[in-house]
């Protein structure tokens, strides 16, 4: 005769883990991302968006008509809640579970190549936000 147990519950007990853990490094993502942005009209570090890889769309905010120098801690909190949004959202669960657990950062404001490279700037030198993050998180 012999006694057994099955454990059905490890498993979601080590999907919830991972799923916890995965959304936590998302807001160090999200953090970062947002602490290393510029601040002028607020529409650059407005415009970031994190969803599962390949999604749609994504947050864009435009400069025109917005006025310079916004108060940068206050742009910069708006962003952390709208990205702190974005992770709160994520079937991050479900992708594990799919074996799918995958996750973008985009920006998609109208100058965010500018941003990045410094493309087209005299005075101010390339920000690159997304090779400081891809270096700092990869």
């Amino acid at each position: 005769m012999s006694i057994q147990a099955t454990f059905d519950g490890i498993k979601n007990k080590i999907e919830t883990k991972a799923s916890d853990a995965i959304k936590e490094r998302l807001g160090d993502i999200a953090d970062y991302a947002v602490m290393i942005s510029p601040v002028s009209t607020g529409a650059y570090v407005n415009s970031f968006s994190i969803g599962k890889a390949g999604f749609g769309g994504g947050r864009v905010q435009s400069s025109a008509n917005k006025p310079m120098y916004q108060d940068e801690g206050f742009m910069k909190q708006q962003a952390l809640d709208n990205l702190y949004g974005d992770i709160d959202r994520l079937a991050v669960k479900q992708g594990l579970e799919d074996g799918n657990a995958r996750f973008t950062l985009r920006n998609r404001s109208e100058h965010a190549t500018n941003v990045e490279n410094g493309t087209g700037w005299t005075r101010t030198k390339a920000y690159e936000v997304f090779r400081k993050v891809k270096g700092n998180f990869s």
